[in-house]
């Protein structure tokens, strides 16, 4: 006999489902319309119904329409943001944070400022954009700039130009927004310093996220810790994703799905393959997990 949170499965419909499901944004949950289709919405909703767990594993922030699909895909529950930087629970607002050390900090400001390319400062819940020149904030319109300041309305929040400093409580994560023609480069100056995943977005084209967490930090260790806290066995969890920075993740569940769009690479390591996000690829994959 079943029972939720202590054994690894629910029962509802006369059918085992995993207790919990992964699920990456950008070209997962969300396409190039920038918000999950009715179709998606359904499907969630259909898996509430039935008892499960949905987790929202994200490279982005715990705020503006992300945060809503947080709390969309699970009120009460816990859900992980900037590539496992920060998890948060939707219900309390209690934060489990791994603060970047001051000298990663550091050098991607120093990156960023030799380089001018845009550079992101995160906290688990807030953010600023910009790099230093002096001991002045300078923002130039470069075509990385105007990346960033896309990059902001496309995740629904204002962009707010700063430095570490504006925000309270520790940086959970650095990204550099730029070209996809620089993306290599930023992983080049940043090699060896911190956890490096990149990732990129349908619903902007051209841009790469290069984001960088504290070494060891990303979306497979924070799903292993949050496997571990729930009482779930890592064998019965589902995550589904499509770019590189889900690689760790989909590497340490038991069932990995690669959406139809994703990365050769993810491509590879899926045990499942699902269609494209334009397709509603995740909703199959939701499916799928009722009955597995």
């Amino acid at each position: 006999m079943c029972e939720f949170g202590i054994v690894p499965c629910i029962r509802r419909y006369a059918v085992v489902v995993l207790p919990l499901v992964c699920i990456d944004v950008d070209g997962t949950l969300i396409g190039s319309s920038g918000v999950p289709s009715e179709r998606v919405l359904e499907t969630i909703n259909s898996a509430l119904s039935r008892g499960q767990q949905l987790c929202l594993s994200t490279a982005r922030g715990a705020m503006g329409p992300t945060f809503r699909y947080a709390e969309m895909l699970n009120p009460n529950g816990w859900h992980i943001f900037h590539s496992g930087g920060a998890l948060l629970h939707t219900g309390s607002d209690e934060v489990v944070e791994h603060a970047l050390p001051q000298g990663i900090v550091d050098l991607a400001l120093e990156v960023s400022q030799e380089n001018n390319w845009a550079l992101e400062f995160y906290s688990a819940r807030d953010y600023r954009s910009g790099h230093l020149a002096g001991s002045a904030a300078i923002l130039d319109h470069t075509g990385e700039y105007e990346l960033a300041v896309a990059h902001s309305e496309m995740l629904g929040v204002e962009h707010v130009p700063g430095t570490p400093s504006d925000l309270s409580g520790g940086i959970v994560r650095v990204q550099f927004v730029v070209g996809e023609s620089s993306s290599n480069k930023v992983q080049e100056a940043m090699s060896g310093f911190g956890k490096l995943t990149a990732a990129t977005s349908p619903a902007l084209p051209g841009a790469a996220f290069i984001s960088v967490t504290d070494e060891g930090v990303d979306k497979g260790s924070a799903i292993s810790y949050l496997a571990l806290k729930l009482g779930f066995d890592l064998s019965d969890v589902m995550m589904v994703g499509d770019g590189l920075n889900d690689l760790d993740a989909l590497n340490v569940v038991g069932h990995p799905v690669a959406m139809g769009n994703a990365h050769t690479e993810v491509l590879s390591v899926g045990k499942y393959i699902v269609s494209s996000v334009e397709e509603d690829g995740l909703c199959e994959a939701i499916e799928l997990s009722w009955d597995l």
